[in-house]
C-alpha cells in the first residue's frame, strides 16, 4: 500500500507476517524509523558497511526527525519504533542524548538502540531509563575470536552490565562460516549469553550485501536447531521471500534464553522502513529518493 507522505509516495505494509500456516493478516499503517546517527564505528567488521569508517555527522536536524514524526501521528500511522544505529551510536552519544530528551513527549514510541557494547560510553547509553528496548551486537562467546572479527582489541570492561537493565536487551549474533556456524557453536553462544545474564539471543544470516558476506553466508535452516538439547520451538514467520524467521526457547540449568533465528533474504526491502540521516529521510537503506 502506498501512502502520500510530504508529496511523495511511501510504502505501508498492507499485511503482517504468516505464522506458520497460518496465512498474513492485515494490519494498521505503522512505520519504523531507523535514525542513523552516524557512520563511525569503533569495530571495523567486514561483514559491515560501516567497516573502517570514522565520519561522524556535520550537522544533525533534529526538528526535521520530530516534524516527520508529528505528520505520521497527524495522518493516524503510528511510529512502532524509533531505532538509533550506525555506525556505533555511543561515538555521537550528545546527538542520541538530545534525541532522548526530545522523545520525552511521546509516551507511544518504542525507542530502541543498536550498540555494539564495547565502549564505556555505549554502556552509558545502554543505562538511561528511556530505551523500551536495546539491541546489542555480540558475535562470539570467546573474546580472542570476538576481536579478530571486530578488527579491534575487546577491553576487560565490554558488555559490563551493571545498572544496566537486561529485560531489555536483545544480544544479535551474526552467523559466519568460520566462527558460529553449526548447532555445537549456536549451543556455546547461548550459553554464554545466559552466563552473562541476558534473556533473548538472535542468530541473524548474514544479507549478501558484499563478497565476504557471500563467502562467509550461513543459512539458518542449515543448522540443525532441533538437536540441540534442551531447544524448544515454538512458531516461525515469513514475509514472502523476503525474510523468514523461527522462535524457540532454550532451558540450560534451569535459565530460559528466548532465542530466534531469521534470514534476511533481500536487502532492497523496504515496506514500512524510513531512514533519517539527520538531514534528509529516506525509504529504506537503499533507496536514494528522499521523502523530505
Amino acid at each position: 500500500m502506498n501512502v502520500r507522505f510530504f508529496d511523495k509516495e511511501i510504502e505501508i505494509k498492507e499485511y503482517g507476517c504468516a505464522r506458520g500456516h497460518i496465512p498474513a493478516q492485515p494490519i494498521p499503517k505503522a512505520v519504523n524509523i531507523f535514525v542513523k546517527v552516524t557512520n563511525a564505528c569503533n569495530a571495523g567488521c567486514l561483514f559491515c558497511s560501516n567497516a573502517g569508517h570514522r565520519d561522524k555527522v556535520d550537522h544533525f536536524d533534529h526538528d526535521k526527525l520530530w516534524r516527520v514524526v508529528d505528520e505520521l501521528i497527524k495522518q493516524d500511522i503510528t511510529v512502532h519504533r524509533i531505532n538509533i544505529t550506525g555506525g556505533e551510536p555511543s561515538v555521537v552519544s550528545k546527538i542520541v542524548n538530545d534525541i532522548l530528551k526530545q522523545a520525552q513527549g511521546y509516551p507511544s514510541i518504542h525507542l530502541h538502540l543498536n550498540t555494539n557494547g564495547l565502549l564505556l560510553s555505549s554502556q552509558e547509553l545502554m543505562r538511561s531509563p528511556r530505551w523500551d528496548s536495546i539491541s546489542m551486537s555480540l558475535h562470539h562467546y570467546n573474546p580472542d575470536r570476538l576481536s579478530c572479527l571486530y578488527g579491534t582489541p575487546i577491553p576487560k570492561s565490554a558488555f559490563d552490565f551493571k545498572g544496566i537493565d537486561l529485560s531489555k536487551v536483545n544480544a544479535s549474533c551474526n552467523l559466519i562460516r568460520g566462527y558460529i556456524d553449526s548447532a555445537p557453536e549456536v549451543e556455546e553462544m547461548m550459553k554464554y549469553a545466559l552466563s552473562l545474564g541476558l534473556t533473548r539471543l538472535g542468530f541473524v544470516a548474514l544479507m549478501k550485501v558484499n563478497k565476504y558476506c557471500e563467502s562467509h553466508f550461513v543459512d539458518y535452516s542449515d543448522i540443525d536447531f532441533p538437536s540441540i538439547p534442551n531447544m524448544y520451538f515454538t512458531e516461525s514467520k515469513r514475509r514472502g521471500n523476503d525474510c523468514k524467521c523461527s522462535n524457540y526457547l532454550y532451558n540450560h540449568d534451569g535459565k530460559i534464553l528466548e532465542v530466534y533465528m531469521r534470514n534476511y533474504n533481500n536487502p532492497l526491502y523496504c515496506e514500512s522502513s524510513l531512514l533519517y540521516d539527520g538531514q534528509h529521510f529516506k525509504q529504506g537503506f537503499h533507496n536514494d529518493d528522499i521523502i523530505i
